[in-house]
């Protein structure tokens, strides 16, 4: 899309009939889409190419689980996705099948020789060789599919819908088993410096021959793993495939049949409401069976489409307490119970459980900020008590600065699971540096981080306006109100939890019931907010 000319692509309205979107360079068309209508991701790929006889075209679309307004669905561009929050809701609700772009234009940056200067210098900092963040060599192997090993080992792996952190079973779903007998070679993004985040895969023999796919993640394995209780790695890649063809979000997926398979086994659902599928957890061949059917919206699956809180409202019963949803979003596998960073990561997040928006999810190593920049921010690095996974002590401090450094970090682009443990998680100065050569445009640090502050403060306020407070920033029942069997680790209490809330809200400046201030509002130019909360009565002073 850049090199066709475009920053970003508004689309507004609704059409009367399925579309797709056809920008080549300069010239724009709104095509029919009424014969893609019903088609898989890759099949719609592959004839919009087809159709516009160009096979280097790039395509954002949906499947049918967006066609159907199915609850979560992303956005598709191969194996790639985003906008996890119903994004892909919003395209079928539109009727829009795709986007396709070809752009041939190329992108012309203000200083091309310092430009390259510095990008050389944050490759060097990635380098495999010379790197101090030890996360650098394992995500460029294995990819994040390396930390259910270790997630198990600690006693943070999502089991059977969360009553367990820790499965004897789960080494038949790690990083070594997949290299071993699946990937066919590696793959990295566009320009990433990582030679093998992601893979391809493909089954070669069994029940499940012939499935291929790619980029595998930790939370395919755990989300449509462990979550479940399946241990059979064959079958969990089968329906990450399913997903990606499909449209399907895999958290949604694996945590509403979670619930659902907690909810039969515990008499709240019956046969009869499931249609016959008995839904035990490690029941892989019933888990496939109600994918599909939540892409098409048939049976139970038509419930299940919902998402597991509104699902959970619908059967009643009781089955509430088992949803595990934070603003209507199912959780993404992320350790809650055991780094009280995540917890409150995951509460406060404007769009529901999203571990990019302050990832990692573990406290950061001190060894590998900069001096004195840890004073910046208001903590003091001597104090280790921050520095503990289940100390309530300046979490919130540490969840802001981590949220407005993200909030930087993915606005460049840049990707937050390569650029945030070491030097590049704390050298402003370079992103800056960086920012500047492209655009010609002078940032220096302090303006960086303000800018990614400015972000998260306009993303709370939209919440705000529509009628978002305290009260929704929540964790799951379960995560606050059950310890975990043989496990060290307990339940986070509701007075641990509400310290740190406290804590989040006072180092961003919002009040105690999580609204922006006027006087934040002020700090960060965002007039327009206040002349909306304004009108809407919500600033009181």
């Amino acid at each position: 899309m850049k090199y066709a000319g475009y920053d970003c692509v508004v689309i507004e309205g609704r059409s009367e009939s399925p579309v797709y979107v056809w920008i080549d360079d300069s010239v724009v068309e709104i095509r029919d889409a009424t014969f893609l209508w019903g088609k898989t991701i890759p099949e719609t790929e592959e004839i919009i190419r087809n159709e516009l006889a160009d096979q280097n075209i790039k395509v954002l679309c949906i499947g049918p689980a967006g066609e159907n307004l199915v609850h979560s669905s992303p956005i598709f561009s191969g194996d790639h996705a985003g906008g996890r929050a119903g994004c892909g809701e919003i395209m079928g609700f539109k009727r829009l099948k795709a986007v396709a772009v070809r752009g041939t234009q190329g992108v012309q940056v203000a200083g091309p020789d310092v430009f390259e200067k510095n990008c050389d210098e944050v490759r060097k900092t990635l380098d495999l060789k010379e790197a101090k963040d030890p996360w650098i060599i394992s995500f460029s192997v294995f990819g994040s599919l390396s930390v259910v090993r270790i997630f198990n080992e600690c006693y943070q792996l999502h089991s059977f819908n969360c009553q367990r952190l820790e499965w004897e079973k789960a080494e038949n779903l790690v990083a070594e088993l997949y290299l071993k007998d699946y990937v066919t070679k590696p793959e990295a993004c566009f320009c990433c410096p990582f030679p093998s985040c992601g893979q391809f895969f493909r089954i070669k023999e069994g029940e499940f021959a012939g499935t291929k796919g790619a980029n595998i993640r930790a939370g395919t394995c755990i989300a449509l793993g462990s979550l479940l209780g399946i241990d059979n790695l064959p079958a969990v890649l089968k329906m990450q495939s399913l997903c990606n063809q499909l449209g399907l979000d895999y958290f949604h997926v694996g945590y509403t049949i979670a619930w659902a398979m907690e909810c039969y086994e515990k008499g709240i659902l019956s046969d009869k409401d499931t249609g016959g599928i008995k839904l035990n957890f490690g029941d892989y061949k019933a888990a496939i069976e109600v994918i599909k059917m939540i892409a098409y919206r048939t049976g139970f699956g038509n419930i299940l489409a919902e998402g597991a809180q509104k699902a959970s409202r619908i059967i009643g019963r009781g089955s509430e307490k088992y949803a595990l949803t934070v603003k209507g979003q199912e959780l993404e596998t992320m350790p809650l119970r055991t780094l009280y960073t995540a917890a409150l990561g995951v509460a406060t997040s404007e769009v529901g459980p999203d571990h990019t928006r302050w990832y990692p999810p573990y406290i950061p190593n001190p060894a590998l900020i900069p001096k004195g920049f840890l004073r910046k921010i208001g903590i003091d690095a001597a104090n280790l008590e921050t520095f503990k996974a289940t100390s309530t002590k300046n979490k919130g401090v540490l969840l802001k600065f981590l949220s407005d450094r993200a909030a930087v970090i993915e606005s460049l682009p840049g990707c937050i699971f390569v650029c945030v443990r070491g030097r590049l998680g704390f050298d402003f100065k370079l992103w800056g540096e960086v920012l500047t050569s492209a655009t010609g445009v002078v940032f220096n640090e302090e303006e960086l981080l303000k800018s990614g502050e400015r972000i998260v403060n306009l993303e709370r306020s939209f919440n705000v306006r529509e009628g978002f407070r305290r009260s929704h920033d929540v964790l799951p029942g379960r995560i606050l109100e059950e310890n975990v069997p043989n496990s060290i680790y307990k339940a986070i209490s509701r007075e641990d939890f509400n310290c740190m809330l406290d804590s989040y809200y006072e180092a961003r400046g919002w009040t105690r019931d999580g609204v922006p201030t006027e006087k934040k509002l002020k700090e960060l130019q965002l007039e327009e907010v206040i002349n909306d909360f304004r009108t809407l009565n919500i600033l009181r002073g």
